[in-house]
């Protein structure tokens, strides 16, 4: 009888053991492919990947004011989100020519176009507040807002990224 419950001792720290090398493995190889994605991201030749695109903005619904709460004027939230969204367009587009023009540099420079709106534009855009629990949430379009401004600075440092990369074969704003 003293001889089986050591041979089960026995056994039971096996197992035990078995479980924390398996366990230990798991935690290697997940530490391993997340060091490995994350080295990914910022070697030279990284594939960006906006925080933000204009799918993003387009797909956005807002929730009405709290009790008790001035909503921000709908029209004017909705015309600062249509200008964004042209701006990403634009941001993208210009992206996808310098990627171009990048893998063929004897393809005709970049223009660069005038931005539609600035993230400068959006952090200081203020917005009419209707009366109690009419528009939208401003809780809500402010958090939104600070991706927007986010988004909009990592797609312009991006093409001026690729721009100085392609160093003078880009022309100026164009009118």
């Amino acid at each position: 009888m003293v001889q089986n419950e050591t041979e089960n001792g026995g056994a039971s720290l096996l197992l035990w053991l078995g479980i924390a090398v398996v366990v230990l493995v798991v935690i290697y190889v997940l530490a391993k492919t997340v060091k490995a994605k994350a080295g990914a991201a910022t070697k030279p030749g990284a594939k960006f990947r906006p925080s933000l695109t204009a799918e993003d903005v387009e797909g956005i619904r807002f929730r009405p004011p709290r009790l008790r709460e001035r909503g921000y004027d709908v029209e004017q939230v909705s015309d600062l989100l249509d200008q964004t969204v042209l701006e990403l367009r634009r941001l993208a587009d210009e992206n996808l020519r310098l990627q171009q023009q990048k893998a063929d540099p004897l393809s005709q420079p970049v223009l660069v176009g005038s931005p539609v709106i600035t993230p400068d534009q959006v952090v200081n855009r203020k917005f009419q507040t209707l009366k109690i629990r009419q528009g939208v949430s401003p809780a809500e379009v402010d958090d939104f807002l600070d991706r927007v401004v986010l988004g909009l600075r990592q797609w312009n440092a991006e093409n001026a990224k690729l721009r100085s990369e392609l160093s003078g074969n880009t022309l100026g704003n164009a009118s």
